[in-house]
């Protein structure tokens, strides 16, 4: 078994564009969680849970990374934002 294919596999999977994403590795934990309670309350009330237990655990599991992205769209990650001058020729002639 290749376990530096595996590392090399897992460096790129938890990484946007070979950046470290702290985002995607607190998913990870924050599924496994979201899953142990789906199978709780799954146990607890002998049924499957309604729409609103599900998408709590998965907002909960989630979150991290829809932040991430969220910012990363409205380009709120980059620290040195260049400000664009527009200049608007008004006419005043009525």
């Amino acid at each position: 078994m290749n376990f530096g294919a595996i590392g090399q596999y897992l460096k790129s999977a938890f990484s946007d564009n070979g950046n470290p994403s702290s985002s995607r590795l607190l998913t990870v934990p924050h599924s496994l969680v979201a899953c142990g309670c789906l199978i709780y309350v799954v146990i607890k009330t002998h049924g499957f849970p309604d729409g609103t237990v599900l998408a709590g655990l998965g907002a909960f599991a989630t979150a991290h990374y829809a932040i991430n992205r969220a910012t990363t769209a409205f380009g709120k990650d980059k620290k040195d934002k260049d400000k664009t001058d527009v200049n608007v020729q008004v006419d005043t002639k009525v």
